[in-house]
């Protein structure tokens, strides 16, 4: 990427983002093989398209699942989730339906820390929580509330030069 800053601006390919999201997380499901092919499996056979998976592993054998769907596939999600969580077990099931996901994208991350801890410390400057955090090889997401989209991509597009 040719990388160029201004004014403390950082170049970056371009701005993403998603409102009308909801939140469901499965967690502390015993670590097994096979929980993830289950739930996205059961996901995908209801037509539910997934706009976010974010797994953790604690270290201590439980898995931390969320996933960021359509908010009016929120019911069924939770049915889903709700199913599997008590058929392998876990500490709870958690929700949140004012979502909204917000990505900067380049097609050449090769500085990708430093678009990352720039985009961060930019919605942290703004008062703005990140919920979770996803990255590929060309994106970057934050999960964060729905409320704060909007004070998010305009701090975001003040911040980063956009094409």
């Amino acid at each position: 990427m040719n990388e160029r800053q201004t004014e403390s601006k950082l170049e970056a390919g371009g701005l993403l983002y998603k409102n009308h999201l909801a939140m469901v997380g499965l967690m502390g499901i015993p670590s097994q093989p096979g929980v993830g092919g289950r739930l996205f499996s059961a996901v995908a056979e209801a037509g539910i398209h997934v706009e976010l998976i974010v797994n953790v592993y604690d270290w201590k054998s439980y898995d931390y699942v969320i996933l960021c769907i359509k908010r009016e596939t929120l019911e069924s999600v939770l049915e889903i989730a709700g199913n599997l969580q008590k058929e392998v077990g876990g500490e709870a099931l958690i929700h949140d339906p004012d979502i909204a996901l917000v990505s900067i994208f380049s097609p050449d991350f090769e500085e990708s820390q430093k678009i990352a801890g720039h985009m961060f410390k930019t919605l942290g400057d703004h008062s703005i929580n990140i919920r979770g955090i996803s990255t590929s090889v060309s994106t970057i997401t934050c999960m964060i509330e729905a409320g704060d989209l909007g004070p998010a991509v305009t701090a975001l597009r003040r911040a980063f030069i956009f094409p």
